[in-house]
């Protein structure tokens, strides 16, 4: 007994601290399937997901595959117990276009990432990327549209060469005895269980955070506090960007081996200005409360949504997930049929299959979103839902319908990918709002500048309006791993895009992209330009 003890204590002693996966599904794919396996008690629609919990849903036989160069892999340290590890972020790719009317684009970055184990209910990460790029014509004007490189960070104004623009991560994670723990730094959270989130994804840049998370039983409740940024009208200069604050709440529930239940909840509001400063309002510390009879209670005009989850496991490791998300909602204009402007909603549907068709390391995904003219707008556009110039769910917004496929296969060092989309897009046609730019208040519907349209009341608002256009997006590629903890690859893609708007010319980009590609963060570059920012 004495041996047994002393070889407790020992062990206990040298355990160390782990943190979270990167937010990156290519860093997730060798545990994807573990963790969402028949019988798995993960929540799996809460990410960045934990690493402890990865591990453990990972076979003991599936040993991960190792860097192809050794002293990364010593960097990396995968065994444990270890202190301190991390490893370079590494970028360098050509574009070349298949057509007359682009140029050659370009992309190279450098970057690092690191942990540190202080002890072993204690973990510090850090890691920064700085990216130099020449961009697809199509990507080069959503960066100038809304000066920031998707996902990547704030790229500036009335640039005329490539775009320079950095992005860092880095927070202290504290476990606390049995039930609680504590993170806090700068980063991006995402829940749900899609490519896309109409709740909370990684669309938008890096922001400061606290973030509470509690488990107990066969429920997970996560509190998140975050400072965000309203870049317009900055000229470029950061210390003229504006703040608002968001309070989210997130409670996923494993009703049974197959099923699970989600709320969510997030309230935007203001910083205010200089006739009334507010900063950041104690009211919505409260962990548990609902945020829109608090709002109501000081009568507030912030920006409170909520939505709802649900996923079921089929078979052994196929899932049918989706979400309803309500900005406003009213029944009986529902149930009209007449295209009511507050009726803003959206929702997703979606099947993913891993280790498809009983083929190990076969991943295949359909999913469906859709979201209403003025989604996620508000009335006072500086509590709308973004940050940094981009929306914190979808990339496109509000008016969209969108369908996307996927296809990977993984096996060993060898990856080969699909990812297809076909999206329906409403766009604005001139001064007043058709609801797709969640950057104007759905007042301007109808009023600019003081003068009234009586034709742009409160109803016939459907999504496609007041024109459409068809975004068809298509990527094919492959690649040979060479560092699995920062998922970068030797990798070739060739990437097919078309925009057709209605009554316009068809704009088409076909590029083949060849190069060393790190994927430790997630890059969205099925963009589309929804909005001018000024």
């Amino acid at each position: 007994r004495a041996i047994l003890l002393v070889t407790g204590v020992l062990i206990a002693a040298a355990a160390t601290a782990q943190g979270y996966l990167p937010l990156s599904r290519a860093v997730e794919a060798p545990y994807a399937a573990g963790l969402h396996a028949y019988k798995a008690n993960y929540h799996t629609a809460i990410r960045p997901c934990l690493e402890e919990e990865a591990r453990e849903a990972s076979p003991a036989d599936t040993s991960r595959v190792k860097s192809a160069i050794g002293l990364l892999d010593r960097w990396a340290m995968d065994s444990l117990p270890w202190k301190f590890r991390g490893g370079p972020l590494l970028d360098a790719q050509i574009a070349a276009p298949l057509d007359e009317k682009e140029t050659i684009a370009h992309r190279a970055s450098a970057g690092f990432w690191c942990d540190w184990s202080a002890r072993r209910d204690l973990l510090l990460h850090a890691d920064a990327q700085l990216w130099n790029e020449g961009l697809p014509h199509y990507l080069d004007s959503f960066v100038r549209s809304t000066h920031v490189a998707p996902g990547e960070g704030y790229a500036g104004v009335d640039s005329s060469g490539p775009w320079t623009h950095y992005d860092w991560n880095a927070y202290i994670d504290w476990k606390a005895p049995k039930y609680f723990r504590v993170t806090a730094g700068r980063g991006k959270n995402f829940f749900g269980e899609g490519y896309r989130s109409l709740f909370l994804s990684d669309n938008a840049t890096s922001y400061p955070y606290l973030r509470i998370t509690t488990t107990a039983w066969h429920i997970r409740y996560v509190n998140l506090f975050t400072l965000l940024n309203d870049v317009r009208g900055a000229n470029g200069d950061p210390s003229k960007f504006t703040r608002k604050y968001a309070s989210f709440h997130y409670l996923s529930w494993n009703a049974s081996k197959r099923l699970n239940f989600s709320v969510f909840e997030s309230i935007v509001w203001s910083n205010g200005d200089s006739l009334y400063p507010r900063g950041f309002d104690i009211n919505y510390v409260n962990p548990v409360v609902v945020f829109r009879p608090q709002e109501f209670a000081q009568g507030s005009a912030d920006n409170a949504l909520l939505g709802f989850g649900a996923s079921f496991k089929v078979g052994l490791r196929t899932l049918l997930y989706g979400q309803a998300m309500l900005d406003e909602f009213l029944l009986r204009e529902v149930r009209a049929g007449q295209g009511w402007y507050a009726n803003k909603q959206g929702f997703q549907l979606g099947v993913s299959s891993f280790d498809a068709f009983k083929l190990k390391g076969l991943f295949v995904r359909l999913e469906f979103n859709y979201a209403r003219p003025f989604m996620y707008t508000h009335s006072d556009t500086r509590q709308n839902y973004s940050h940094s110039g981009e929306p914190l769910a979808h990339p496109f917004g509000s008016n969209f319908r969108e369908l996307i496929g996927q296809v990977e296969y993984r096996r060993d060092r060898w990856i080969g990918r699909l990812h297809i989309s076909n999206s329906t897009l409403g766009m604005d046609t001139g001064l007043y709002s058709s609801g797709n730019n969640i950057f104007r208040t759905e007042r301007e519907r109808f009023e600019v500048g003081g003068v009234v349209d009586p034709d742009q009341k409160n109803y016939g608002h459907y999504l496609g309006d007041a024109l459409s256009a068809q975004l068809f997006y298509c990527e094919i590629g492959a690649g040979w791993l060479v560092d699995p903890p920062t998922a970068t690859s030797i990798d070739a893609s060739w990437t097919l895009r078309s925009r057709m708007p209605a009554g316009g010319d068809t704009e088409v980009a076909n590029i083949f992209t060849v190069g060393i590609t790190c994927r430790f963060r997630e890059r969205y570059k099925d963009q589309e330009v929804r909005y001018v920012l000024p």
